[in-house]
């Protein structure tokens, strides 16, 4: 079956050309792994990520931060709704009781009643106040039904003095007291109101409006409205010392601890808008809305740089960006840290005032008439809403979001392009690693059996003791031979060139040796095709067109398919030269599946292999029986 004589002259006849192929094939092989795993290739890819990557990360920080900004602002100017109308009534009453008339020395007993008859004619109708008026009223009441009297003491005048004194300083009726029960009502309400501005946010938002980002809880924005109002009443309102934690916080990362939310002011407020007859329309001037839009500019802002500087949020952050290879200390070197992201937020808040103030004054020139009044309130708060949307999502878009979509989608498959196994696998491996072998192997196929035919020297060789089986057996055998030996010097080149690298590639050596036998696979088909067309036809110029034709077109047909393929960027991919790739056996050489981890490569390489033994199998047949022009 195997002659050794035959086999050395095969080697003879086509060793030199072996050996030159086989050495510019390593050649460049090795010139391809040093040149693109030298840290050039993978640095401008890494460039182009981690641009995307953190104007990713920077467009959710500025996201995040305009959200906060937009609920903390509500919540105060509500906060202020709810503190003054609660105070309202309250004031009211203290003014009227610290008007009680106070009895003169030569007063006579009528002239003091009929005083007293007048004043109390003035008391405010309690019946018509909300609960914490009523609740201050019935508080003063109750203190003054306490008050001590003398009759009670014996006569003794030092004792009723010390209860008298005790009993003014308990005294409720003071603004204090009024405030001190209206926070805390005001702070209940505020809760509900919160809870239902974020449930509200969060089904706008699952509606697919633009601009806006999903809070991640409840209970994330009730913490973000308490620690802007921050208690100015009571710190036992800080239950647990949530607040003082969360301000330490700030302290530790070089910012100072705010002032208490400015609660005095809304009392002066009232009371100087009660002594005018007025209502508490102030809360919604300019100096107190700037006041409002300042502290939630700044709190929020703080707020957001502690929340996700905070390790178990940095993680969550990371898991998403897992996809970009982003892990900690990638993301370290992006410099996050609190004075960064505070910075990133105040910027995009500062941005979203400037831009929603002009927004907000050019169309009330549109729903404005001459008297100062809105002539259509329905239609001016729809186009104020839509441009706060248009606003957010202008100033937090990221980079792939501004460009055009088939831009953006290019730059973000560039960013995750692994460039390094393109080059290696599919460029080199998969095309121009292919020439080469290919045209010894024609050769080769056409020398061994039809050159010979066509020359008149297979009739020497058959006309000794060798058979037509033993030829057919024996070139298939320094075919095979040939390509295994010279993907062997690849697999070595490559795994030596591997070891030499100094830049971390995405490459391993178990990927780069099933890179070889995909190669060899592919050219076992191909040198089976030239075997059989060599064994099929008596002269080699038709053996030659056949199966050299076929097989160069096979690899033309993969160049080509490679710009219509998955693996090149959509911004010059042609999907139109996909089709290239369903007419070569090439495809089969599945690099996706061996870079990516999968196992889909292994029938593929079988049936590679299958097709080229029977593609022999047939060829030496076909010699063997057929009639030879000897």
């Amino acid at each position: 079956m195997f002659s050794k004589a035959l086999f050395k002259q095969s080697c003879k006849a086509n060793g030199t050309m072996w050996a030159i192929v086989t050495f510019a094939v390593c050649f460049m092989l090795a010139c391809v792994m040093i040149i693109s795993g030298s840290g050039n290739l993978s640095g401008t890819k890494n460039a182009i990520q981690d641009t995307i990557v953190k104007q990713e990360i920077e467009s959710y920080f500025e996201k995040k931060a305009i959200s906060y900004y937009t609920f903390s602002s509500d919540s105060l100017e509500k906060f202020d709704e709810y503190m003054c109308a609660d105070v309202f009534d309250g004031l009211k009453y203290l003014g009227w009781l610290q008007q009680e008339p106070i009895r003169g020395e030569d007063e006579s007993d009528a002239a003091y009643e009929s005083r007293v008859e007048h004043w109390q004619s003035l008391s405010p109708d309690t019946t018509k106040f909300n609960d914490v008026g009523k609740n201050f009223v019935g508080m003063i009441q109750s203190w003054q039904r306490q008050e001590p009297v003398l009759e009670d003491f014996n006569g003794d005048t030092e004792a009723y003095g010390v209860a008298f004194a005790a009993w003014m300083a308990a005294s409720p009726a003071n603004a204090e007291s009024l405030a001190t029960i209206a926070y805390y009502d005001s702070m209940r309400k505020i809760q509900f109101y919160v809870i239902g501005k974020v449930q509200e946010f969060n089904a706008s938002a699952s509606d697919g409006e633009n601009g806006k980002t999903v809070p991640a809880s409840e209970s994330e924005i009730l913490f973000l409205v308490n620690s802007v109002i921050y208690p100015p009443v009571d710190e036992s309102t800080d239950i647990g010392g949530i607040l003082a934690a969360y301000y330490g916080k700030v302290a530790s990362c070089g910012d100072a601890i705010p002032e208490h939310y400015d609660v005095a002011g809304l009392i002066r407020g009232v009371s100087q808008a009660i002594a005018a007859d007025e209502d508490y329309a102030f809360i919604y001037g300019k100096e107190r809305a700037e006041y409002r839009d300042e502290r939630a500019e700044a709190l929020s802002a703080c707020f957001l740089a502690v929340n996700l500087t905070d390790s178990e949020n940095v993680q969550m952050l990371l898991n998403q960006l897992a996809s970009y290879g982003v892990d900690q200390a990638k993301y370290d070197t992006f410099g996050y840290d609190y004075a960064n992201v505070k910075h990133i937020a105040m910027m995009g808040e500062i941005t979203y005032r400037s831009r929603i103030a002009y927004e907000i004054s050019e169309i009330a020139k549109k729903y404005t008439d001459a008297d100062g009044n809105l002539t259509d309130s329905a239609a001016y708060e729809n186009e104020v809403r839509e441009a706060k949307d248009a606003i957010v999502k202008e100033i937090s878009s990221s980079l792939l979001a501004s460009l055009p979509e088939k831009v953006s989608q290019a730059l973000k498959e560039i960013g995750e392009l692994d460039l390094y196994s393109v080059i290696v696998g599919t460029i080199f491996y998969k095309l121009a690693g292919l020439l080469l072998p290919i045209i010894y192997m024609i050769m080769a196929a056409n020398n061994l059996i039809s050159g010979q035919v066509d020359s008149g020297s297979m009739a020497y060789v058959l006309s000794t003791s060798t058979k037509r089986r033993t030829v057919a057996f024996t070139q298939a055998v320094y075919l095979i031979g040939s390509l295994f030996a010279m993907f062997c010097c690849t697999t070595l080149t490559s795994c030596v060139c591997m070891a030499t690298l100094s830049a971390e590639v995405s490459l391993t050596y178990g990927q780069l040796i099933l890179l070889n036998v995909g190669a060899f696979c592919v050219l076992l088909c191909l040198s089976g095709l030239c075997f059989l067309t060599s064994c099929w036809f008596d002269r080699s110029k038709r053996s030659m067109a056949i199966g050299g034709g076929l097989s160069i077109f096979a690899l033309v047909a993969s160049m080509l398919g490679l710009f219509g393929s998955p693996v090149m960027p959509s911004i010059v991919r042609m999907p139109t030269l996909n089709y290239f790739n369903y007419v070569t056996v090439i495809s089969l050489f599945d690099i996706g599946s061996i870079t990516g981890g999968t196992f889909d490569f292994i029938w593929k390489f079988a049936i590679l292999g299958v097709a080229g033994l029977i593609c022999y199998v047939i060829g030496a047949r076909k010699f063997i029986k057929k009639d030879l022009p000897l």
